[in-house]
């Protein structure tokens, strides 16, 4: 035998009938903001790691003799040409010579102060610091709305051989 529908069934649908609708109006922004939150915050750490990279590739190249100042700016912006507008990075090559001191405390050093070295000519055991910075509303993927008036920045220390 068949059972009888239920009336209160058929009225209970038509009240719920717009009822998705809403809580995708509502919940779809939502989410829309946490995956752009996502893609601009994972955005950011490619960019830091990418400095970083630079500047410790860099680095390396200008440890060897014979390497201009010029030679390691180009290289450094060589490799970051590849992920993000060139005219955004600067890159600096600066004297680390203050590290060679025993009492350094490396978080009291405001490294924007520290004086540009030319490469060629410093010599052997020189320390010396590669630093690449870009500010981040030049490279946002978005307008920048979560990460706006930052800087970037990317650095390696290493010896002059």
């Amino acid at each position: 035998m068949k059972t009888p529908s239920k009336p209160h069934n058929l009225s209970h649908r038509r009240r719920r009938r717009g009822s998705s609708a809403v809580e995708v109006a509502l919940t779809l922004p939502i989410f829309i903001m946490f995956l752009a939150a996502l893609m601009e915050f994972g955005h950011v750490f490619f960019v830091s790691h990418m400095l970083k990279a630079a500047a410790k590739s860099g680095a390396r190249y200008g440890s060897a003799g014979g390497v201009t100042t010029a030679q390691v700016q180009s290289r450094v912006q060589q490799i970051v040409k590849s992920a993000i507008k060139v005219n955004a990075a600067t890159v600096l090559i600066r004297d680390a010579s203050v590290f060679d001191t025993a009492t350094v405390n490396p978080s009291t050093i405001n490294y924007n102060t520290l004086p540009t070295v030319e490469l060629s000519s410093i010599e052997q055991g020189h320390l010396y610091i590669v630093q690449v910075t870009v500010p981040y509303n030049q490279v946002a993927l978005l307008p920048p709305f979560w990460v706006k008036n930052r800087t970037v920045t990317g650095q390696s220390v290493l010896r002059h051989e």
